[in-house]
């Protein structure tokens, strides 16, 4: 697949529609993969979601690539792309610029994930009415919003330890234990940037994302941000 073409196609071509500004229609004169889902929205919401994954479960073939650009959004709505995402076969995360909290949930359950030079993901670590849900104070008996932040926290914790034993699955316990702190936030805030030697480092693969891609995110931002 020669991505350089792809994404010159995408950028002169696409149609762009709602927060998620999703492929709404190919461009003329040229065959647009429809495996290439952009997602370049400060927000991930439910509607958002619902494009990704209505494009998601039209795609003919077993292949999908995410092109990410965000700071992240509902739990709910990540996960469930995060999850339409393990199902395929082939998967790939590209990130020129950033995917943040949800964003980097998202891009650690590719198959394969590219990040541009200067490139960030975060913690995932969730966020409940504006605050970090470790940083909520703990009642007895739990109750109100102490108790959602914790069944929050206790769900997020199994599903990036379950993503990251996926990714890492080779390297022990100690290195998906490292790699949990890393992504949980336990020595940073919430939204540190987290660069790509510093994923690199925690045993995760992860390739450079070709300069085209951040191009690509570029146009996108100029209309919409």
């Amino acid at each position: 697949m020669n991505r350089a073409f792809l994404v010159t196609a995408l950028v002169t071509g696409s149609a762009l529609v709602g927060a998620g500004y999703l492929l709404r229609s190919r461009p003329h004169g040229r065959a647009l993969p429809s495996s290439i889902i952009p997602i370049v929205t400060p927000v991930i919401d439910v509607r958002v979601a619902e494009h990704v994954l209505g494009v998601m479960e039209r795609l003919p073939g077993d292949e999908v690539t995410l092109l990410l650009h965000t700071a992240g959004g509902c739990v709910t709505s990540c996960v469930m792309i995060a999850n339409a995402l393990r199902e395929f076969e082939r998967s790939t995360a590209i990130v020129p610029y950033m995917a943040l909290s949800g964003g980097t949930l998202i891009a650690l359950n590719a198959q394969q994930l590219e990040m541009g030079r200067g490139a960030s993901l975060s913690a995932v670590d969730p966020i409940v009415s504006g605050q970090r849900a470790r940083h909520l104070p703990d009642e007895e008996p739990p109750s109100g919003i102490a108790a959602i932040a914790r069944e929050y926290e206790v769900a997020m914790a199994r599903y990036v330890r379950e993503t990251l034993a996926a990714r890492l699955p080779e390297m022990g316990e100690s290195a998906v234990k490292r790699a949990m702190d890393v992504f949980m936030g336990e020595h940073a805030p919430h939204e540190w940037p987290i660069r790509r030697q510093e994923v690199e480092a925690l045993g995760l693969t992860v390739g450079p994302a070709a300069r085209s891609w951040a191009e690509m995110v570029d146009v996108y931002r100029k209309r919409w941000w």
